[in-house]
């Protein structure tokens, strides 16, 4: 009784505090730092331009090796904020992005990252001679709309270079190219493009920046152009052009995501403890420990392998046109799961088609999701990851897989299937807020959304540990209510989990000391099936600071 009570006042609390705080004044928001590179073991002073930043204290780097000193913040107009701040960059330092975000009165900033490396560079005022020496980098920006900033460099007969253009700021999708002064029957002086590349491949989870490779058959003198691919321009248009003497490895091609859990995207791995993994964000036992791999034969074969769930299917479409099949065999009616990996090459190149069918060749399930749009009326197909469905009867059925088309193959198109039952559990989960700052007395929302996967009907509960003083984490999330389905959405209920949305209520004692430095929170989800509390599943980790109250 008494911690039901409790619980009541607290939500009477935050009900109170919400209706009587202060609208909340404007957070802290910082776009871009120039330079964006940095270099090991040298100190220099950076701008940091954003909104808000007046009186910041510090730069709040959560990776060690940076050290940064706040020197002055200035105001060009009403809008913007530039922070001038001394960095130290220890010797010692990872190379990569390093993320940060602006300590102030107000909050804490969102986050934006600086690239950290080894190699020295030059700015953009410092880079009018032409460049001999490579490697060489330089830092620069696309300050206006349609700019192209352009870079001497001077090459001997044969010589290789790579030229990449890192971008730091999320609208800059830059582009790269080479030029001479050959001239033209009009212009002897005209300045014509040699070689050019945007990005060696655009898809989502790939990245935006610019690569080209580049041999120069003659020696001379060249201009090397950076432009935004967009046109678009701006102070914040920050980027770091690296060039690089002979062939730098490719890019990888295999979009990584970094969310904490994925289980509908091609290139996510199904190790060997996949099922278990899944059985443990459902809190109902560990789930199968083995599962038998096999290898599926070219279609056409005199035998071919007969497969009983849960069982993983592996191969690699070599040739073009060529389909690979297996039996699987099930001994009763069913639900199950098909997941589909693609650890080598993946989409764009390489696009699986799975198909379920019976002695007949009816189609039971595909993983070729259809709906119709309804603003154009005509059918929209996309291949997806996981695609789960029922067995109404036990049989042997044919499994499938193909490219989608009939002319692309190669020794890098592997893929593993897997067929297993069903097992309900928690999908993804993540937080809409990336921090939170708070005012004594009053209170936010942290917004969280949840992927109910496989018919998961089970309790969660949510958590936010390591709160700053003063700092309170109330959870409410129950069973979604079932909406209708869309229309003309097809079999959707194959392809795409069951959202819901819910809310972590974080409540500010009126007397709750105000924080000199952000406090990073844990998020965590617990299952609840049959009264069984599950282990703690990781939802994200957030800056939190209590703020000093603003006056009404």
């Amino acid at each position: 009784m008494f911690q039901i009570a409790a619980i009541v006042a607290i939500l009477v609390l935050a009900a109170d505090t919400r209706a009587s705080a202060a609208e909340p004044s404007p957070e802290p928001k910082i776009t871009s730092i120039y330079p964006f590179g940095a270099q090991m073991g040298r100190t220099y002073q950076a701008t940091v331009r954003g909104s808000k930043l007046k009186d910041a204290r510090s730069l709040w780097f959560p990776k060690a090796g940076i050290q940064a000193r706040v020197l002055n913040v200035t105001s060009p107009d009403a809008t913007q904020d530039v922070l001038l701040a001394e960095l130290t960059v220890d010797g010692n330092a990872s190379a990569g992005r390093h993320a940060f975000r602006v300590v102030t009165p107000a909050g804490v900033s969102n986050e934006i990252a600086l690239e950290v490396s080894s190699a020295g560079s030059n700015t953009e005022t410092a880079a009018d001679e032409p460049i001999s020496k490579f490697p060489a980098t330089i830092e620069g920006r696309i300050a206006q709309p349609g700019a192209v900033n352009s870079y001497p460099i001077s090459v001997q007969p044969g010589q290789t270079v790579t030229f990449e253009v890192h971008s730091g700021y999320r609208e800059l999708d830059p582009s790269i190219a080479i030029a001479e002064r050959s001239g033209s029957w009009f212009d002897p002086q005209r300045v014509n493009r040699i070689a050019f590349n945007d990005e060696p491949l655009f898809f989502p989870g790939l990245s935006t920046n610019a690569r080209l490779v580049h041999r120069f058959d003659r020696a001379g003198t060249y201009v090397v152009q950076v432009a935004s691919a967009s046109g678009q321009g701006s102070p914040d248009h920050v980027y770091e052009l690296r060039m690089i003497p002979g062939v730098t490895p490719a890019p990888d091609l295999h979009p990584h995501w970094t969310d904490l859990w994925e289980e509908r995207q091609f290139t996510r791995a199904m190790g060997s403890h996949w099922l278990s993994q899944i059985a443990a964000r459902g809190s109902e036992g560990a789930g199968p420990k083995d599962v038998e791999s096999f290898r599926a034969v070219k279609e056409g074969a005199a035998t071919i392998p007969v497969l009983t769930p849960p069982g993983l299917v592996e191969g690699r479409i070599a040739q073009p046109g060529e389909a690979h099949v297996i039996q699987v065999k099930v001994d009763k009616a069913q639900d199950l799961a098909i997941e589909i990996e693609t650890p080598e090459a993946t989409m764009p190149r390489f696009n699986p088609v799975v198909r379920l069918t019976e002695s007949n060749g009816n189609e039971i399930v595909t993983d070729v999701y259809t709906k119709l749009n309804n603003n154009g009326l005509y059918m929209m197909k996309m291949i997806e990851a996981k695609t789960v469905f029922s067995l109404g009867a036990p049989g042997v059925y044919t499994l499938q897989i193909r490219d989608i088309t009939t002319d692309r193959a190669g020794a890098d198109f592997a893929y593993r299937v897997l067929i297993r039952p069903q097992i309900p559990h928690i999908g993804k989960v993540t937080c809409s807020e990336d921090r939170l700052n708070l005012q004594p007395g009053a209170s936010k929302t942290l917004t969280v959304t949840l992927e109910r996967e496989e018919e998961f009907g089970g309790v969660v509960a949510l958590a936010a540990d390591n709160l700053p003083p003063g700092v309170t984490a109330l959870p409410a999330m129950e069973k979604p209510v079932e909406r209708p389905p869309l229309p003309n959405g097809g079999r959707l209920e194959r392809y795409v989990p069951k959202p819901q949305t819910a809310s972590l209520l974080l409540v500010t004692s009126p007397d709750a000391p105000v924080s000199e430095q952000p406090v990073v929170i844990h998020v965590t989800a617990r299952p609840i099936v049959n009264g069984r509390l599950g282990n703690p599943i990781p939802v994200g980790d957030l800056p939190v600071m209590v703020i000093a109250r603003r006056p009404s």
